[in-house]
């Protein structure tokens, strides 16, 4: 506790002028007797544990089923605060319940503050979960925060309240008040970086701060204010306390949790754009926020240098709190200065998806009408044909995406959790901008040498094993399952194709032969044998194969190749039995045939256990065929097989594709992978995947309407049946998937009976947009 004679030290020390805000920090009140408040007040009777506080004294009461946390109002806290903090909480509540934070708890005769022994007395729910800084939290963490903030940016945006907090050491336009205590630092090192990082931000940043989007925010989070999960894999859990609330730019709330939590040992510039592009996922920045932004993010790295040299002199006990942020502040500064501004502004800018920005001047631009629904679906049976499928019984017209969401021409957000053609979000910046960059440059056909292709077939092949090791590059999936058929019956000499009941592998003449996908039996090729799949739910074990090759030789074609879709997903996605699709395999293998794993719709990290479809399965396969996912929608196909198939098939046929493999799709290829590895989607496959699937047979006993849930990764099927049996109900089917159309989430239907929930989304698909997804289909089951 701070006394008189402190107070006069401070108000005196002219290296530390007018810095209230700190000597407020230090009068917390003093102990109370909390478990008594809790029972007489709030009628809550539990064990009682002190929490850190500056300004309130923090009591956390656990009872038997549930918890609150106790606040008095310290000696110099402003009751303004508290009434602010207290109408923050209860507009949340009203605007968004779902979002994590605390909940105003009132007392048993209503009132939402007590007076007790002339302190004032306030109580928020307790939040399920444990601090942020108690585990080793990663990039996903950050971006996971950064939608969280976000969420609470977009919740706060109409709030208001007269009440204005004082000057608080902390705001960011106090920086001249803390600028004149930069001497107070120890390290010359140390202090001339600050004093610059306060030059440029107090000249020029600050002039601009009134003219930015500002608001009330939290302006606190900071990784001891962030709760995760209890249990492994720890998962961002909710945002506490509210008592730093001010009104003020609304990029002074990401400049908080971008220099504090990037102090955590992450690479500094990593651990900031991902807290971004998590961020703007849900709030998109605007283009003028970007450089402040960035000189923001320094100058609160400053501000905790100054705090704490301050403290160090009038406040040796209270310098505790703060007393790693040195070290690992000053690792944060130097990274994020030695990379030079330009280039932290320009990686904002990425995060922001902002890696392109388009001239407001260009024709195709300028704002149109939006045309009827009506007037385009008739232009489009004229143009396209009347047959033409659309999905859903009101059509949707959208017209942009970013990550895993996308909009509609009247201003509505969905979210995408059918789309896998842009397999790492939609518009990823990091794709766009490699296909315009070699666009604007080269883009020719690859009877030329060019570095680019050769590099992605390297870095392709390598994630493969199984000595497939040598790629033929065409512009779709079709084209690949027609080279690598064709590729079979070359090496083999058999002209027999073997796949799946109600399997698809494309479009051109020869591989639609090889798709019997809603065919009837006796309409399938004759040069083209059908297996029945595996469905645990039905107890059906599937074919061995053995029946379809035998028909095969009788038939003088012999086997030349058993092609699969890793994925079984027009099967309904059925969780194939281990080894079963390895045994398979092996079975044509040794009848003279190639196993070709289709990986256009399971594989590049979909699976999340593995990278591709056949290493989920533990199969071996001698050809593997791709398409349009594997550059986040671009037109490319890859045929990947050993050199000694690839050799003889040149050999027999001279096969070239005139732009198959050219440098921008090529391009495209090797950003979508380095994507993928950078930002770690197949780790997200697993996790998002494994709680999805939880979280929907969780709704299995309210909902008797799902038989089962299946899948891996991000491949998921739910088969709808009608209740208490385990009869097909497509009608049922269909209803969800346009309920949750309405409900602003996008899924497909699949299977022999259309009885299959097909949730498929772009690999930027994550724990929020699945917990989206869960509330929808809950609601699309109940009929709301």
């Amino acid at each position: 506790m701070t006394s008189a004679g402190t107070a006069q030290r401070i108000e005196a020390d002219t290296a530390a002028i007018d810095l209230i805000g700190l000597a407020t920090h230090m009068a917390p009140p003093a102990a109370i007797d909390a478990p008594r408040l809790a029972r007489e007040l709030y009628g809550l009777d539990g064990e009682s544990t002190p929490l850190h506080g500056e300004r309130n004294a923090n009591y956390l009461i656990r009872g038997s089923k549930q918890g609150l946390i106790l606040k008095v109002a310290g000696a110099l806290e402003d009751l303004g605060g508290v009434r602010l903090q207290i109408a923050a909480l209860e507009h949340l509540a009203a605007i968004d319940p779902t979002l994590p934070v605390p909940r105003v708890i009132r007392a048993r005769d209503g009132r939402a503050t007590v007076e007790v022994d002339g302190r004032t007395v306030f109580a928020v729910s307790a939040l399920p979960g444990r601090s942020m800084e108690a585990i080793d939290f990663g990039l996903d963490h950050l971006r996971a925060l950064g939608v969280l903030v976000a969420r609470l940016d977009r919740a706060l945006r109409g709030f208001f309240h007269p009440w204005m907090p004082p000057k608080l050491a902390w705001d960011l336009r106090n920086a001249p008040v803390l600028a004149k205590a930069v001497s107070l630092i120890e390290s010359p090192d140390v202090r001339e970086a600050v004093a610059a990082v306060y030059d440029r931000f107090i000249g020029e940043t600050l002039p601009r701060y009134g003219g930015l989007r500002s608001q009330f925010i939290h302006n606190d989070v900071n990784y001891p204010n962030v709760l995760v999960t209890e249990g492994e894999p720890a998962t961002i859990a909710g945002i506490v306390d509210f008592g730093d609330m001010t009104h003020g730019p609304l990029i002074a709330d990401l400049a908080v949790p971008c220099a504090d939590n990037a102090c955590s040992g992450l690479d500094a510039l990593d651990a900031v754009t991902a807290f971004v592009e998590g961020y703007t996922r849900v709030q998109p920045l605007e283009e003028e926020e970007l450089a402040p932004l960035h000189d923001a993010i320094l100058a609160r790295l400053a501000t905790g240098f100054t705090v704490v040299a301050w403290r160090k002199r009038h406040d040796p006990a209270g310098v505790a709190q703060l007393a790693a942020y040195e070290k690992s502040g000053w690792s944060v500064l130097e990274t994020l200065l030695g990379h030079g501004r330009d280039t932290v502004i320009a990686a904002l800018g990425r995060a922001a998806r902002r890696a392109i920005v388009v001239p407001a001047t260009r024709p195709d631009m300028v704002a149109r009408p939006v045309p009827a629904k009506a007037e385009l679906i008739a232009r489009r049976a004229r143009v396209l044909g009347r047959h033409l499928s659309l999905s859903y019984d009101d059509p949707v017209h959208i017209v942009r995406g970013d990550g895993a969401w996308l909009w509609d021409a009247d201003g509505r957000r969905y979210v995408d959790a059918y789309n896998n053609v842009p397999q790492v979000g939609h518009a990823h910046p990091r794709v766009v901008a490699a296909i315009a960059r070699q666009a604007a440059t080269l883009n020719t056909n690859t009877r030329y040498l060019h570095e680019t292709v050769l590099e992605y077939a390297e870095r392709l092949t390598a994630t493969m094993g199984e000595g497939l090791e040598a790629c033929i590059f065409v512009n779709s999936g079709s084209e690949a399952n027609d080279v690598a058929w064709r590729m079979a019956q070359v090496w083999t000499g058999g002209r027999g194709g073997i796949v799946m009941a109600n399997a698809y592998h494309g479009i051109t003449e020869a591989v639609a032969g090889l798709s019997p996908y809603e065919v009837a039996a006796n309409q399938v090729a004759p040069h083209v044998r059908t297996l029945a799949a595996p469905d645990a739910f039905r107890g059906v074990t599937g074919d061995d194969g053995k029946a379809a090759i035998a028909s095969l030789v009788k038939a003088g074609l012999g086997p030349a190749m058993l092609m699969i879709d890793t994925g079984f997903t027009s099967n309904g996605i059925p969780d194939v039995p281990k080894g079963y699709l390895a045994g398979l395999a092996e079975t044509v293998r040794a009848a003279g045939g190639l196993f070709v794993a289709d990986e256009v719709q399971f594989g590049c990290a979909r699976p999340g256990t593995h990278f591709w479809g056949y290493q989920h399965h533990g199969a071996r396969p001698d050809i593997v065929t791709m398409g349009k996912p594997i550059a986040d929608g671009h037109p490319l196909g890859v045929v990947v097989t050993r050199r000694d198939i690839l050799d003889r098939f040149f050999e027999a046929t001279g096969f070239f594709s005139t732009f198959g493999g050219n440098p921008v799709s090529a391009a495209a290829g090797l950003a979508t992978l380095e994507v993928l590895q950078n930002e770690r989607l197949q780790d997200n496959a697993l996790t998002t995947g494994e709680a999805f699937r939880r979280g929907i047979r969780g709704l299995m006993n309210r909902h008797p309407a799902i038989g089962d849930v299946r899948g891996a990764g991000l491949l998921i099927g739910v088969e709808i049946v009608q209740p208490g049996t385990r009869t097909p109900d497509k009608l049922m089917t269909d209803r969800v998937k346009n309920r949750m159309r309405e409900q602003g989430v996008l899924i497909g239907t699949e299977g022999v009976h259309g009885n299959i929930l097909k949730i498929r989304p772009p690999l930027a698909f994550r724990a929020e947009h699945a917990a989206i997804a869960l509330d929808a289909l809950d609601r699309a089951f109940a009929g709301d």
